[in-house]
């Protein structure tokens, strides 16, 4: 299984020191109770203050065979939801992957509440390759996963 820990442990720490420069407050994962509802959620990054309130997305852009990353998209609007509840004044859905960005700043348009920014965080080098072994790792799990009676019928030969 792809050690998607390893995007929590490195990659999520890096993105709240980076909104820590940003705003000039720490950052922290934290819960923080939801709009008109009586239920809490556990944010990526929440202000010391909690006035700001981040999800943090490493997800790479297409998939490994070149398509639209739906699930990746599905897994980004479920966190949008969750912005969308908080009880925070700002609220932010950073996304490390520029490829991934433009694709969600392209589907969202026009439909997300102005108080939910998108946000790109820039990794360095070894943190982006890091996230991509991560991704390699869980795109060869899902490839070894696929049955073969599964693909695309073969053409009957004409007689």
């Amino acid at each position: 299984m792809a050690n998607t820990n390893l995007i929590k442990t490195k990659i999520h720490p890096y993105v709240r020191n980076w909104l820590k420069r940003k705003y000039g407050i720490a950052f922290g994962r934290n819960k923080l109770p939801l709009r008109e509802c009586e239920g809490v959620h556990f944010f990526d990054a929440v202000s010391i203050d909690g006035k700001i309130v981040a999800e943090i997305k490493a997800a790479s852009g297409n998939t490994s065979g070149g398509k639209h990353p739906s699930g990746k998209r599905a897994s980004a609007f479920e966190q949008l939801y969750f912005l969308s509840l908080a009880k925070a004044e700002t609220k932010l859905l950073i996304l490390t992957n520029l490829e991934f960005f433009n694709i969600i700043e392209t589907k969202s348009a026009g439909t997300l509440p102005t108080s939910i920014q998108l946000l790109y965080c820039h990794l360095p080098a070894r943190l982006q390759a890091l996230v991509q072994s991560v991704t390699d790792e869980a795109s060869e799990e899902i490839d070894r996963g696929k049955s073969p009676s599964k693909s695309k019928p073969q053409p009957k030969p004409r007689r």
